[in-house]
């Protein structure tokens, strides 16, 4: 098999490999590739619903906080595409999800350097070489080899389902990332669970809610929106709160102890797993709206319950659900005709990657690898070469590693040490507060 020799290999195409690609194009002394299996770009295409926005500004786009004249930086994809002064009348800083969609294909379509159609089966180290071993398929079933001084591993995560969601193989339980190619089937149910309180489980839930008319709540039709948390709350969009998403942070997070880190971010869930505030706005006022007169609006809404247990009751399909009240240590059971399980994303690293951790990668208590400040995985056997891991788990870096906005400075540090030299300048002071010890 013929083997092509780049510089740096890239695994996974999502908005950060991209904008990696994107950085790089402009340094033609670093040769890249990078492989996805997907035949093209798309972004969680499963919940591209109308009127739903991206939650950071628009300037945390794949390039401009790293270098803000690239020409791959969202202004100037609507500068192509005859759309500033729309953009400019359209008066709001966050971009509707469908058009960051397009935007990131936009961008795809002019890098060379990514390849789409291509699993990667295996990512192996020669030692010899001192190169990582990069073996993908394309959807013909042919076979490549790559041969890369530096790995990148931008896989992602995976939607997560809770024991009695994977458990269950009814057609109606479905996890929130399919939503939009089942919404014509959820409509068509009498009765629809949403289970989850962030910010996709709402989307969801006002998808829904819009849909259903009094005559169907007439005739028995509802919502259930259900949720282990205490309530529906919104997330954390404070101008110092947001300071969190900060490369500040980002580095004073790096200074508590490793085995601390884990015990920080659990206690920080609404920085990033709430709702914003116009969808609950959104769903509110059309609860009161469908109130009036003492009317049933349709939909329920049940904080504090957690699912534990789901069967199915007979020919017709219909679900039973049996909830357990976290405060009241009470249980009860509900019906539903469909779930939708809005229950998050979770890393799932490749089995090539886990076999990586057991030659080349050092790995803490956990079993997870140690990802250090300037985004390179601990390497216990001192080799040349560097794994660096885009978006790592929120215990590696804070919760700050999964925003879009850390994205284009994450890639400006990786680029800085592919070149040997700060090309890029990396900002100094990216907030106000000082998260460690007052200074004298």
């Amino acid at each position: 098999m013929e083997m092509a020799n780049v510089d740096v290999a890239g695994v996974g195409i999502g908005p950060f490999n991209l904008g990696l690609a994107a950085l790089l194009s402009r340094h033609s002394d670093i040769k890249g590739v990078f492989l996805e299996r997907k035949p093209a770009f798309r972004w969680h295409e499963g919940l591209l619903l109308p009127g739903t926005t991206l939650q950071v500004p628009f300037l945390a786009d794949l390039v401009t906080l790293a270098d803000p004249t690239h020409p791959l930086s969202y202004l100037n994809y609507l500068h192509q595409h005859d759309r500033l002064y729309q953009f400019y009348y359209y008066d709001n800083t966050l971009v509707p999800r469908i058009e960051y969609d397009d935007y990131c294909r936009w961008a795809a379509q002019q890098l060379p350097a990514c390849r789409f159609g291509e699993e990667v089966r295996d990512v192996t180290y020669d030692a010899g070489a001192g190169r990582f071993v990069v073996d993908s398929e394309s959807a013909s079933g042919g076979m490549r080899r790559y041969a890369g001084r530096d790995l990148v591993v931008g896989v992602g995560t995976s939607p997560w389902l809770p024991a009695w969601a994977r458990a269950s193989r009814h057609p109606r339980v479905i996890h929130s990332a399919q939503f939009i190619p089942n919404q014509q089937a959820l409509s068509q149910c009498r009765r629809v669970t949403v289970i989850g309180s962030g910010q996709s489980a709402a989307e969801c839930v006002l998808a829904l809610f819009r849909e259903l008319s009094p005559e169907q709540v007439a005739a028995g039709a509802s919502i259930q929106w259900i949720t282990r948390a205490p309530g529906f709350h919104p997330m954390e969009f404070s101008k110092l709160g947001q300071e969190c998403f900060t490369p500040a942070y980002m580095q004073y997070f790096h200074s508590i102890p490793r085995e601390k880190r884990r015990e920080v971010v659990a206690g920080q869930g609404l920085l990033y797993k709430g709702i914003s505030f116009s969808t609950i706005g959104d769903i509110f006022d059309l609860l009161y709206e469908r109130s009036i007169g003492g009317r049933d609006p349709g939909l329920k809404l049940y904080s504090n319950c957690d699912v534990e247990a789901l069967e199915e009751l007979g020919a017709d399909g219909a679900l039973r659900m049996t909830c357990h009240h976290r405060q009241l240590e009470q249980r009860c059971q509900l019906e539903t005709d469909a779930i939708v399980a809005a229950t998050g994303y979770a890393h799932a690293w490749p089995q090539w990657f886990e076999r990586l951790k057991e030659t080349v990668l050092e790995v803490d208590a956990q079993g997870d690898c140690i990802v250090e400040e300037d985004f390179t995985a601990r390497r216990r056997d001192q080799g040349p070469g560097r794994v660096f891991v885009q978006n790592a788990e929120i215990f590696q870096h804070g919760v700050g590693s999964p925003d879009l906005g850390i994205g284009p400075i994450r890639n400006a540090a990786i680029i800085n040490q592919l070149l040997g030299q700060p090309r890029y300048r990396l900002p100094q002071r990216s907030a106000f507060q000082h998260y460690g010890l007052p200074q004298g």
